[in-house]
């Protein structure tokens, strides 16, 4: 299968379209600037029939992207290129914290644009939830644990909605890369997000590594590097005030290589709402230093039975402001959920409990919702819901190995697509 995203991006006229021919890859940043790009790099080449291929396009909504496509254009500029990191968020639900839905978007770009790291990382395992398999966060010591929702909530959780807290005086974590399609994962930088506290104990490398230096750059943040990159670190220390000053929330990993870094922040059942009750959420972020961010929110909304649009937009208003606020010149990129069906438990004739599934009612609304903030705000839209198949369009996704039956998370095949087709 040789099939090409085209996407051609007039840097100053901002004319911009998005097709899907048959034939070649290319990606143009102005008349004169051009990246031929075959879908054969991608990490898979699976379909499904119902896509329509069509109307894969970015919806930008007058928004002015010239920023990013310069930025990017000069991290592939060799001589007079003074761009080294360009960094893109992708925030959302579950469909997010499983990594493959991003992994399908960071592992292409980073091809083209360069590796600069693997970003940010979330002790997710620790605080008993699924992590995503391309990397591990691991601890010999106990923790205690906070989220952005459900019964462990607290709004003092960090960037990625979480954190934890020794149960002990000891520390020990190890973090850890893996390859899962032959992408460089080493890293010789690792930024420890924790608390911000004088009182923060120091953490230390278990292994002698050449050139180690450590330092605060800020409040709330130890920088750790080191001369040859490494896919295994191990740090380990004492606490000897509250455990709170110890709260830890995530790390970021770099390798001091010119190229892109795309975060992943995904939180299972999260909605705009999780992400608000947050405190200073939008500061959180702007560490990250964001020139794009992408949310991929809506489900959950959608599976409420209380659900009301202007709620809804209030909601999303509330997460860009908080982010312009601290980040005024990052760009923004809302995706709207597929469609999905709701289950429900009923008593057959034995009185055995027995699950069905029935249409979600709200889901159009939602996404009718995303794209109408993004129209009235001039913020792009990728529409996921017409381009998934719209209406029923999991039945066929279930069929051909694209989507669990549960009618609302995808297989990796199914988040590997997605990825690979806003990529």
């Amino acid at each position: 299968m040789n099939r090409i995203i085209t996407f051609i991006l007039l840097l100053h006229a901002i004319t911009l379209v998005g097709q899907v021919p048959d034939t070649t890859s290319a990606l143009k940043i102005d008349s004169t600037y051009s990246i031929q790009r075959n879908i054969d790099s991608f990490i898979g080449k699976d379909t499904i029939s119902c896509i329509n291929y069509k109307e894969n396009i970015i919806i930008f909504n007058e928004a002015d992207w010239s920023s990013l496509f310069q930025s990017m254009k000069m991290l592939l500029d060799t001589i007079q290129g003074n761009q080294n990191i360009v960094s893109i968020v992708h925030l959302g639900d579950s469909h997010v914290q499983a990594g493959m839905f991003t992994e399908a978007i960071r592992i292409p770009m980073q091809s083209i644009w360069g590796n600069a790291g693997r970003g940010l990382i979330i002790p997710l395992k620790i605080t008993k939830t699924n992590e995503p398999l391309d990397y591990r966060i691991s601890s010999s010591t106990k923790w205690k644990f906070s989220r952005c929702l459900g019964k462990q909530f607290s709004n003092n959780v960090g960037v990625g909605g979480i954190l934890i807290e020794p149960v002990n005086s000891s520390i020990d974590l190890t973090f850890s890369t893996k390859s899962r399609y032959g992408e460089d994962v080493k890293f010789n930088k690792l930024s420890l997000l924790h608390c911000e506290t004088d009182s923060f104990p120091q953490l230390n490398l278990t292994d002698t590594l050449s050139g180690l230096n450590i330092h605060s750059p800020i409040a709330g943040e130890t920088s750790y590097t080191w001369d040859n990159p490494t896919n295994t670190i191990n740090l380990r220390g004492t606490n000897n005030s509250n455990p709170s000053n110890a709260a830890i929330y995530g790390a970021i990993l770099e390798n001091n290589k010119k190229g892109l870094l795309v975060h992943t922040i995904g939180n299972n059942s999260a909605t705009y709402e999780c992400y608000n009750r947050i405190d200073n959420y939008g500061k959180k972020l702007a560490r990250l230093n964001p020139h794009l961010v992408i949310i991929s929110l809506g489900t959950n909304e959608s599976v409420s039975s209380v659900f009301k649009g202007e709620r809804l937009e209030r909601e999303i208003d509330n997460l860009i402001s908080s982010i312009k606020k601290e980040c005024p010149s990052t760009l923004f990129l809302l995706t709207s959920p597929a469609d999905n069906k709701l289950r429900r438990v009923r008593r057959n004739k034995k009185k055995r409990r027995v699950a069905y599934y029935v249409n979600n009612i709200n889901l159009p609304y939602v996404v009718e919702t995303i794209k109408e903030y993004g129209k009235k705000n001039n913020i792009a839209v990728w529409d996921w819901y017409t381009i998934s198949g719209g209406k029923g369009a999991y039945d066929t996704w279930i069929k051909e190995g694209g989507m669990k039956k549960d009618h609302i998370h995808y297989t990796p095949k199914g988040y590997t697509l997605q990825g690979n087709l806003l990529f």
